[in-house]
């Protein structure tokens, strides 16, 4: 399967919650990372209530996650 093929096969997580993205590809055992990133100035985007924003493909898939607070100071 091509990178290409691969990503567009997991797109449709971007906008899950992070905990579903890692249930269902759990139960299709993919193999995949987590990333975090944050808006500026915030200490740390590692909350429960994450989102996948953004998919990587390759091996892992890389699931780019970030809290839904996106303020700015």
């Amino acid at each position: 399967m091509s990178k290409q093929q691969e990503f567009a096969e997991w797109e449709f997580l971007i906008g899950y919650p992070l905990e579903q993205a890692e249930e269902l590809l759990k139960e299709e055992n993919v193999a995949f990372e987590v990333i975090w990133t944050k808006a500026p100035k915030r200490a740390s985007s590692v909350q429960e209530d994450a989102y996948v924003i953004a998919v990587r493909s390759g091996s892992p898939l890389t699931l780019v996650c970030a809290a839904p607070d996106w303020t700015v100071d």
